[in-house]
């Protein structure tokens, strides 16, 4: 078995973005983030109270589509 280090590991992860064409940019992240479309209303209400809860707490929620 090998061990990596957390690291090499960013390093190795980084290595196959680049070789790939990946962007690690908020537009690309954008992009790629799921529309949400499919969802159901339980998620969707997941979503929603999970956004109110960090709100109230003072903490920028998660980008999130419901």
């Amino acid at each position: 078995m090998t061990v990596v280090s957390l690291d090499r590991l960013i390093e190795q992860v980084e290595a196959r973005k680049l070789a790939t064409g990946l962007l690690d940019t908020p537009e690309a992240t954008e992009a790629m983030r799921n529309k949400g479309g499919q969802r159901t209303p339980a998620k969707r209400e997941l979503l929603r109270r999970t956004e109110e809860r960090a709100r109230a707490r003072g903490l920028a929620p998660v980008a999130a589509y419901y």
